[in-house]
């Protein structure tokens, strides 16, 4: 999506550095250089370190959270694996990270995500940093509740352009207020559905381009820091945050595009993982989430024999669906699934596997399934029934890229839209799964930027499964 804006959005990346501890008789002078430099381009600076000193530069982020586990990313430069440990606000106890996952920059940079364990249930944790620090949110959770089911909500959206140089005064994508509006909502967690940076002009062609890219998105956007440490997050990737646009299975640094995005996002992966690509899954009471990736495998459009999960990963989503005891099951993918308009990406465009998956939930009634999907720069919910099965699709774009009216684009229609659910602004979802057990229901709602409620739909998980089709004909 969004070719053009591709084109003449390139923007120069600063690699400032980033401010942190200084003496007290350069606070004058230092404090009107972090101005200037914050009003310019909206990033920190440091001044005066020893090298061999920890340093945070940027988080924490907090990522998958159980009632025994946390997973939480912060960026640091010097000796700072164990800069940053946990406490519980109750017991007073103090938890060491008992995993670590990092990748470095060519500067020393180090992303590292930490892995907590041994927490205890329904307990509230608050992150506790062991060196000096300047600019960082506060990161208190509490772990879920050690039951089957459980009242609960989340966010969802896709599509956040946001421009680190001096366009981002120019061009749209600068508006991360929607950020504010959804760390107020205070949610259960959020799911990123793909595009959640842009890689610009050539910040996709070396590793070392795209680790910054990422660490100065999260630098440069207040509002966006302090949403990711407010709620754990889980994120899929799109063509954006993958590669170039629209780009595929081609895409020739799509191994270091993989190293750098789970580098950055504190997702659960399998401690032993055995295939190539970015899906994984996670569960919260009684849902499960199986989040997908949709361009490591796929081929170039035109081919409608083509694959798009790929065989390996189509496989592994039929077995853990087929597996699953999940009153609701999530299917999480970067690209639109049910319109078959050909305006634009959509799994409708590969048929042949797309109708194998729904050919499979339909004929072993896999029970609960729901669609989310991003990347088209609108909104809408759309419904498809395949042999009896009521198959749903909600799409939430853009958070804080440019809108696309698909109602100018001659002949686009999507067959398979409810009415009155397309929205043509910036938006994000919310999804509430509330009621007893045997009769829990799937609230969905669509927000405007300023989380103003614009639409609501509920699903029963009675509706959710197979209906036997009549065939009788009508006399």
């Amino acid at each position: 999506m969004l070719g053009l804006w591709y084109f003449i959005n390139s923007p120069l990346v600063f690699n400032l550095p980033i401010i942190h501890q200084f003496s007290m008789k350069h606070f004058f002078v230092a404090g009107l250089l972090a101005f200037f430099t914050t009003a310019l381009v909206a990033q920190p600076t440091i001044f005066g370190q020893n090298p061999e000193k920890p340093r945070l530069i940027n988080g924490p982020v907090l990522g998958s959270v159980t009632a025994t586990t946390a997973n939480i990313w912060i960026a640091y430069k010097g000796s700072g694996q164990n800069m940053m440990t946990l406490i519980d606000t109750v017991e007073k106890t103090v938890y060491y990270p008992q995993g670590f996952h990092k990748i470095n920059s060519r500067k020393g940079i180090v992303a590292l995500v930490m892995d907590f364990k041994g927490l205890k249930s329904d307990h509230i944790y608050k992150t506790i940093f062991n060196a000096p620090l300047a600019l960082h949110p506060k990161c208190i959770f509490r772990t879920p509740v050690d039951t089957a089911v459980a009242d609960f909500d989340f966010l969802f959206g896709s599509c956040a352009l946001m421009n680190t140089d001096f366009s981002r005064f120019m061009m749209p994508g600068a508006a991360s207020s929607i950020f504010g509006v959804m760390k107020r909502q205070k949610s259960d967690f959020m799911v990123w559905l793909g595009d959640n940076i842009y890689y610009l002009g050539k910040q996709w062609t070396s590793y070392d381009r795209m680790f910054t890219r990422n660490l100065n998105v999260r630098l440069g956007f207040p509002e966006l820091r302090e949403f990711l440490a407010a709620q754990p997050n889980y994120a899929i990737w799109d063509d954006h945050d993958y590669g170039w646009n629209d780009s595929d299975k081609k895409f020739p640094m799509k191994d270091s595009s993989l190293v750098v995005f789970k580098g950055f996002w504190p997702n659960p992966y399998p401690e032993k993982q055995t295939f190539a690509g970015n899906y994984f899954t996670f569960k919260y009471y009684d849902t499960e989430f199986f989040m997908t990736d949709d361009r490591w495998y796929r081929d170039p459009e035109g081919d409608t024999s083509g694959d798009f999960l790929g065989k390996e990963q189509l496989a592994w989503l039929q077995e853990q669906l087929k597996n699953s005891k999940a009153t609701f099951k999530f299917i999480v993918i970067g690209s639109q699934v049910l319109d078959d308009s050909y305006w634009g990406e959509s799994y409708a465009k590969y048929p042949k596997e797309r109708n194998k998956l729904f050919d499979f939930i339909a004929n072993n009634n896999i029970k609960g399934v729901v669609l989310l999907s991003g990347d088209r720069h609108y909104a809408e919910l759309s419904k498809q029934d395949w042999k009896g099965y009521p198959i749903y699709d909600f799409t939430s774009s853009p958070l804080t890229s440019p809108v696309i009216n698909y109602r100018t684009m001659k002949g686009y229609h999507n067959n398979y839209n409810v009415e009155g659910t397309k929205l043509y602004k910036r938006n994000f979802g919310r999804i509430y799964l509330t009621g007893p057990v045997g009769n829990r229901v799937c609230k969905l709602e669509l927000r405007g930027i300023g989380g103003k409620v614009i639409w609501t739909r509920e699903i029963k998980s009675s509706e959710l499964e197979r209906r036997e089709v009549s065939t009788s004909k009508k006399k």
